[in-house]
């Protein structure tokens, strides 16, 4: 090769000073970043929205600091007119308004109260009698300055507590279709997992997945309103185990009031060992609260090597209290990858999620036998958003006839569910019902949902009125406890 060709090309001088302003942006960026991570630590000691006593107090000692502070600045700058009375703005007061902007209109009047006593302080003079100083100091008290003060602070105190209580039902409202997301996240899955399994092994597999889970989850809330104490299914919950992840030794533990796990086993499939409270992975699995298996690239290579087990995954309620763990400690080489260990974590949530329906959901159980559990327990989440949040949810309930086209109007009406609703439709004396659930949504949705309804009958059924063939009977959440609630309703339906 002649030397020509071994020789690089010479780069062009616009890339050249591009790669020399890039290194030289690289070392702003981390600075930005850092500073921002600065700021993010201290800012995050001073949440707005926390009413603990702690959080409060620092809040005051913030404010205390920051007021006296700019009056000493302002003094060094200013020593005739620390405050800038005889100025055109008086910029002190910012200090006050932002204060209140932050935290609200009792740390606006603090910041005030504090401004108030720095400029008693400053008008106080070493020389003059205690009293005379006093009596002067009054005299020459400017009362609009302080007003118009205290006015402007309120005012920011006051948006500020709008803004926050805005975002308070905000968070809350994200939170619960967060949650709604994603257990129709898993709702999804399971069924997509199911399709493949029934197109693999239909004729090995008397049952689908889907059927099974569903069998699971109706033994769980039998057994679970025989004996709360007990952690119902084990059995039944591992045999799932078995034939959706090839599991073949594996042991299922409960756990007291405290989340310590208890060493004797509710249920076991294959030839399991004593349980080892001290063994490396479970001690993770435990402190992280999630499926932890010997792949894990968290856990340390020598301590994953030191655990007996394959796979330990931890139980948690809706609330995240611990009351179960399952250890797999046998399971095919093949069988431990991505998709199964995917599976077995959405089998454990379901699981879960039929044990720790909660009492008041069991309540309702007892009640309505007939009832979804999906409806009772979102009954009494929406019940504790109501009381915790103030964000309206509501029941509605159609009672139609048992002629022909009260049958017709029930069928197309029940199809008009939308994808956060939760329906139950059952009979009553010969009459069909529809209860259905409607999340976030306070008197005026319940009327656009009826509205709605009405529309669609009129334009399936010819100008047919659904008051001439339906009863509406509806009820709020969050007024009466939903044990009564419920039977409440359906009493109503039922006259």
């Amino acid at each position: 090769m002649s030397d020509i060709e071994r020789k690089p090309p010479p780069q062009a001088p616009a890339a050249a000073g591009r790669k020399q302003l890039a290194g030289n942006a690289r070392p702003l960026v981390g600075k930005a970043k850092r500073r921002l991570n600065f700021w993010s630590r201290v800012f995050v000691h001073f949440d707005t929205d926390s009413g603990s006593p702690r959080k409060a107090a620092l809040r005051i000692v913030e404010t205390v600091v920051f007021v006296l502070a700019a009056v000493l600045l302002s003094r060094w700058i200013a020593p005739d007119d620390p405050f800038g009375i005889s100025a055109q703005f008086p910029w002190i007061w910012l200090v006050p308004a932002i204060l209140a902007m932050r935290y609200g209109s009792a740390i606006g009047v603090t910041a005030v109260a504090t401004m108030l006593a720095g400029w008693y302080g400053l008008s106080y003079q070493s020389g003059e009698n205690a009293s005379q100083a006093v009596v002067s100091a009054a005299q020459a008290f400017p009362q609009p300055y302080f007003l118009g003060g205290l006015i402007l602070t309120l005012l920011c105190g006051q948006f500020a507590e709008v803004w926050n209580a805005r975002s308070r039902r905000l968070r809350a409202i994200n939170a619960y279709l967060d949650e709604r997301l994603t257990m129709l996240t898993k709702n999804h899955f399971l069924l997509r997992l199911s399709h493949e399994r029934l197109e693999q092994d239909l004729l090995s597999k008397p049952l689908t997945l889907r059927e099974s889970l569903d069998r699971l989850r109706s033994l769980t809330l039998t057994q679970t309103m025989l004996d709360p104490a007990r952690m119902p299914a084990g059995d039944a919950f591992l045999q799932i185990m078995v034939q959706s992840c090839q599991v073949e030794a594996a042991s299922l533990y409960a756990c007291d009031a405290t989340g310590r796990v208890l060493p004797d086993p509710l249920a076991s499939v294959g030839k399991v060992s004593e349980f080892a409270g001290d063994d490396p992975l479970v001690k993770y699995a435990l402190e992280q609260r999630k499926l932890a298996h010997v792949q894990t690239e968290s856990v340390n290579q020598s301590l994953r090597n030191q655990s007996r087990y394959l796979v330990c995954a931890p139980l948690e309620n809706f609330d995240g209290k611990l009351f179960g763990m399952l250890l797999v400690e046998k399971i095919p080489f093949v069988a431990l990858n991505e998709d199964t260990l995917q599976l077995m974590s959405v089998l454990i949530d379901y699981y879960a999620d039929g044990v720790e329906v909660g009492t008041t959901s069991r309540s309702i159980l007892q009640q309505l036998p007939t009832c979804p559990p999906e409806l009772a327990v979102d009954l009494v989440r929406l019940h504790h958003l109501k009381r915790n949040t103030g964000i309206d949810s509501s029941l509605v309930a159609l009672v139609f006839g048992d002629d022909d086209l009260s049958r017709d109007m029930f069928d197309q009406i029940r199809r008009l569910k939308r994808a956060a609703d939760v329906v139950w439709t059952y009979k009553s004396g010969g009459r069909n019902v529809l209860m259905t659930l409607l999340p976030l949504a306070g008197a005026a949705a319940v009327d656009g949902y009826l509205m709605r309804v009405e529309t669609v009958s009129h334009a399936q059924f010819g100008n047919k009125f659904l008051s001439n063939y339906a009863e509406a009977h509806t009820a709020a959440i969050g007024v009466e406890d939903p044990s009564r609630l419920l039977p409440n309703l359906v009493e109503r339906c039922a006259v």
